[in-house]
């Protein structure tokens, strides 16, 4: 069982974060953004500087962590809203996802990465309840459009439950994969994002399982598992506090335990979006548990 770790959680210059990741012992690293942008928007000689880096490092690439259709419209009438300003992805119309997730695949093909990132598209303000079956369907009709993207590049696309999109539980993106059906397009399962989907906005149908019973029923579509935890504090406006994991409310000892039983077991890739000193303490952690 492999596991890698985000860049940008140990450093925005990526040749520092590699030498932090090679120090700690890994062999694998996913990118989302360095130097001030997100992955799909290096240039080429950008790319060329990153495979240099990884060289010397001798670290493989798990996965691009590509922000497409993170902060897209599903529906032209939506409002959405900006994002923090620390998190890099590709804005515009959906054309222009479209041209940023053959441009991520590129540079996968160039890093010998075997995967790329999209989301489920953005959450919007005007619209209470997410998720729903027309939702869905454009959903679908989307991300079938990156297929044969992927498949030229011979690469696979991973959708990521999120709780700033309309899918924030990995039941409801495992049902779009399954439905497109292709071996082009799987999960990226993030089980502190299911834990912390926004209750009030989910259909309830998608109240039921407990993140295990969620775990096990998606098994089969996960390729790549992202890591974070969350203790949730009652009375906050914003009660899930991002905590070092091992730390938190998510049960990763026994996540672990079922996962070590797969017959292809997925990456997990730590994203622990805390202060230095904790990320080294979840690293500890988890690489305990394997």
């Amino acid at each position: 069982m492999s596991i890698s770790i985000i860049t940008d959680q140990l450093n925005q210059d990526f040749e520092k974060a590699c030498a932090i990741a090679r120090q700690h012992g890994f062999d694998f690293v996913e990118i989302h953004s360095l130097w001030g942008k997100t992955v799909e928007d290096l240039n080429s000689n950008e790319v060329k500087k990153v495979k240099e880096i990884l060289s010397k490092y001798q670290l493989k690439v798990s996965n691009l962590a590509s922000t497409i259709f993170f902060m897209a419209k599903l529906y032209p009438n939506d409002t959405i809203t900006s994002f923090s300003d620390s998190f890099y992805a590709v804005k515009g119309k959906t054309k222009d996802h479209l041209d940023a997730a053959k441009r991520a695949l590129d540079i996968a093909v160039a890093l010998d990465c075997p995967s790329i990132r999209a989301f489920p598209f953005r959450a919007p303000e005007n619209r209470k309840i997410i998720g729903v079956l027309d939702d869905q369907r454009e959903i679908i009709d989307n991300l079938t459009r990156l297929i044969p993207f992927a498949k030229n590049a011979n690469k696979k696309v991973l959708v990521e439950n999120c709780p700033h999109t309309h899918l924030p539980r990995g039941e409801m993106t495992h049902f779009i994969v399954k439905t497109i059906n292709s071996p082009w397009l799987e999960l990226l399962w993030d089980p502190a994002n299911s834990v912390r989907a926004d209750q009030n906005r989910l259909a309830s149908i998608y109240k039921k399982l407990t993140i295990l019973e969620e775990m096990e029923l998606i098994a089969s579509s996960i390729r790549h598992i992202h890591v974070k935890d969350y203790k949730y504090v009652e009375g906050l406006a914003k009660p899930y506090q991002h905590v070092a994991i091992g730390k938190g409310d998510l049960p990763y000892p026994a996540i672990v335990d079922y996962i070590k039983k797969s017959l292809h077991p997925p990456m997990f890739s730590l994203e622990p979006e805390v202060d230095e000193n904790e990320t080294l303490v979840s690293i500890d952690f988890f690489k305990s548990l394997l």
